[in-house]
């Protein structure tokens, strides 16, 4: 059945039109949703569920876009022009002297109707058996309507109660839970939480009623965790804490709630309910990717998911909750974690903004399309140009008349036919004024003008295809390039000129910093030190921070000035505080005083973390080497590269990934021994991809690496030999949790 045909029909039961357009509507999107995730395999999970989300929410917009801002595009055959036939109608016959009366010698008078009125006129058996006929078939049709559009609510309100019960559920176990609060899970929960850019992390939950971990809650964020969860190691609360707070980072409740309100609007839709689908599946992957780029390695990563999985045997995890992780779809997400091929970056905002827009554009577009047939020009009455026949200009009235006569003497283009039809059409007139006069115009124009009427119609459903074919995908590809373009810069002037707060009137960072200045209680100038964190490039909350850093009497509060000094700008005064630091008595204090000038990353801080990589804490000198890496000298500091042969692993690994972003050459003799003198298979992959990025001064060392019988070290040489980055970005790591108040 063609596009035409289904439209035919809806015109003929008013209520299938409407339901033809949005299913062919909603089909066309998802088609088209289907066929760019495909197109985009290898790229990032983050960018596969933008289109999802994007799609979902066209879905909704759709029925308010064809009622509000229908555009016309004219794709469907022009209706047939039609004769205008008066009725059959029986009464008492026009007197020919009146007939006459109406038309001169000098042209034909206005006729005030084509149909005459008959007194006691009756209708003829045939049509009132066709008007019965009619008002059957609609009843039939209001009665088909009102039967599915019963049936669409009765289902959709079916799935929304099942997901009200879903909430209640979640909100019943959220009620019976415990919080989490003691100092072994609100550390790695901060530490999770400044990875992830959080300003406050989620509530976290205890629930003996939960087997898996999962987070809920659109207002209030929350993470409620099973039972088992006390006997998990530090490694294992970390990678779940990843999962379930990138869930928490990316709004994917909001996405995933979205995705149920649209399968209860669609629910008779086949390819919604797979959108929704692909929607959670790609959201879970995004939340892995996060998770990898925050310094999870991928393996313990998969490790701990597969032991969680099979740990459950049957998961109830609410619907409207997000589960980190369910058996049916356990496969895929292994399989994506373990592939170093995949791109497990999430999208730029750039990146982000262009792909919303033309989505965003492409969905209006389609939304708002109306196929329509194509236009014929119609008037409300007819008017030859000039009087040029000897018997005058004619005048119809009738409008039904009028539209069919216009129409077809518009295509006859000679002007020689044009007056001939004329000649033929008043002769008719004036020769059977007894009889009907629409009969006769009907009759008249029918038989003159069949010929030019048809070649009309194939010269427009010509020009119709040409339009369709040229014009409207060059239209539609032209606003598309523009669409994107416009919201790109608009979106980047957004960010750019976005206000970043204004904190000149506010008087919390005086008041906290005289709080930290001459408060007794250390607890206190704990919390105002984490306060001016939000104020650290302000001098007032800088100046209180350094003085805390360098003369506070404790150390809680010495470490959490340090922190918020990393918050900030580097000055000269604030990095010689921070300097000081790293040689205080205490351990955190000096831990902390080295991120921080890592975070800052200033050239200047270079001498005294090469000191503090002699500090006997093993922590102290994995954040000095972080710090390193994160400064950039343009020369790798002979101390730096002595720490490959640390007896700490972390402080090895950490070493690694600093050569690896300075990029000095001269470093790969020494990245060539530790390989060899290196037991630990992560840590040899972790030095031939700090070889990679030193160019051709590795393949020395990277050659002999192409004989190994193991696969992963041979697939990390060649990537290495390919490119400095072939093996693919070096997850982040991040080795300071974040102090909390």
């Amino acid at each position: 059945m063609t596009l035409a045909s289904l439209f035919d029909l809806g015109a003929a039961q008013s209520w299938n039109a409407p339901l033809v357009l949005l299913l062919i509507k909603t089909t066309l999107i998802l088609v088209a949703a289907l066929g760019i995730t495909l197109a985009m395999q290898r790229a990032s999970a983050g960018a596969r569920h933008l289109v999802w989300l994007v799609t979902l929410v066209a879905l909704l917009l759709i029925p308010a876009l064809t009622a509000w801002a229908p555009l016309r595009l004219e794709i469907l055959p022009a209706p047939p022009q039609k004769s205008a036939v008066a009725p059959s109608i029986t009464g008492a016959p026009t007197s020919a002297g009146a007939a006459r009366s109406g038309v001169s010698g000098e042209g034909v008078a206005p006729l005030p109707s084509l149909v005459p009125v008959s007194y006691g006129a009756t209708v003829a058996p045939e049509a009132s058996a066709a008007s019965t006929g009619g008002v059957m078939s609609a009843l039939r049709g209001a009665s088909l309507w009102s039967i599915a559009l019963g049936t669409w609510a009765i289902i959709a309100a079916a799935i929304l109660l099942s997901l009200t019960w879903s909430s209640l559920v979640v909100r019943r176990l959220v009620r019976r839970s415990r919080p989490l609060d003691d100092q072994s899970w609100m550390t790695p929960l901060w530490e999770v939480s400044d990875r992830m850019g959080l300003d406050e992390p989620p509530r976290l939950l205890l629930s003996h009623d939960a087997k898996m971990p999962f987070a809920c809650g659109l207002a209030t964020p929350t993470i409620v965790l099973p039972a088992e969860c006390e006997s998990w190691s530090q490694e294992r609360r970390l990678a779940v804490l990843l999962h379930e707070l990138a869930h928490v980072r990316r709004r994917d409740l909001a996405g995933h709630t979205l995705g149920r309100l649209v399968c209860a609007v669609y629910w008779f839709h086949p390819l919604v309910w797979t959108a929704a689908r692909k929607l959670r599946d790609e959201s879970e992957r995004a939340c892995d990717d996060l998770a990898l780029s925050c310094g999870t390695r991928a393996t313990d990563y998969a490790e701990h998911l597969l032991d969680i999985v099979t740990s459950v045997r049957r998961e109830t995890t609410p619907m409207v909750a997000l589960a980190m992780a369910r058996r049916k779809e356990f496969e895929g997400r292994m399989l994506a974690i373990l592939d170093p091929e995949l791109r497990h970056s999430t999208p730029s905002r750039r990146q982000s903004a262009t792909l919303i827009g033309a989505l965003a554009l492409i969905s209006v577009l389609v939304g708002a399309a109306t196929p329509a047939p194509a236009s014929a020009r119609q008037s409300a009455t007819w008017k030859p140009a000039a009087p040029d026949t000897a018997r005058g200009a004619i005048v119809i009235a009738s409008p039904a008349v009028n539209d069919s006569v216009q129409a077809n003497l518009d295509v006859a283009n000679d002007a020689p036919r044009r007056v001939h039809v004329q000649q033929r059409l008043h002769e008719r007139v004036e020769q059977r004024t007894n009889t009907s006069v629409s009969t006769v115009v009907s009759t008249a124009t029918s038989n003159a003008i069949d010929s030019s009427a048809e070649r009309a119609g194939k010269a427009l459903g010509g020009l119709v295809s040409a339009v369709v074919e040229t014009v409207v995908p060059r239209a539609v590809s032209t606003g598309l390039d523009a669409g994107a373009r416009a919201l790109h810069m608009t979106a980047q002037d957004l960010m750019k000129n976005a206000p970043k707060g204004s904190k000149a009137a506010d008087d919390r960072p005086v008041l906290l910093a005289k709080v930290l200045r001459s408060d007794t209680s250390a607890a206190l100038r704990r919390v105002a030190a984490w306060g001016l964190a939000e104020y650290a490039d302000q001098s007032v909350a800088s100046d209180a921070l350094v003085a805390a850093v360098r003369r506070d009497a404790n150390e809680s509060v010495r470490e959490m000035a340090a922190w918020s000094l990393g918050e900030g700008s580097p000055s000269s005064g604030v990095v010689e505080a921070l300097s000081a630091a790293l040689k205080d008595a205490n351990v955190k204090v000096r831990r902390t005083a080295a991120w921080s000038l890592g975070q800052m990353g200033d050239k200047g801080s270079v001498d005294v973390l090469v000191a503090a990589l002699s500090d006997a804490d093993a922590d102290v000198r994995a954040r000095a080497v972080w710090a390193l890496g994160e400064v950039g000298p343009k020369q790798a500091p002979k101390q730096l590269v002595a720490m490959l042969s640390d007896k700490d692993e972390h402080v090895r690994e950490l070493t690694a990934w600093a050569l690896y972003e300075i990029e000095d050459p001269s470093t790969a003799p020494a990245l060539q021994a530790a390989l060899k003198a290196e037991t630990n298979q992560e840590l040899q992959l972790k030095y031939i991809r700090a070889l990679a990025a030193l160019g051709e001064s590795s393949v020395d060392a990277i050659r002999p690496l192409l004989e190994s019988s193991d696969t992963r070290v041979r697939t990390m040489a060649v990537h290495a030999l390919a490119g400095g980055h072939a093996a693919g970005p070096w997850p982040h790591p991040w080795p300071q949790p974040r102090p909390f108040p």
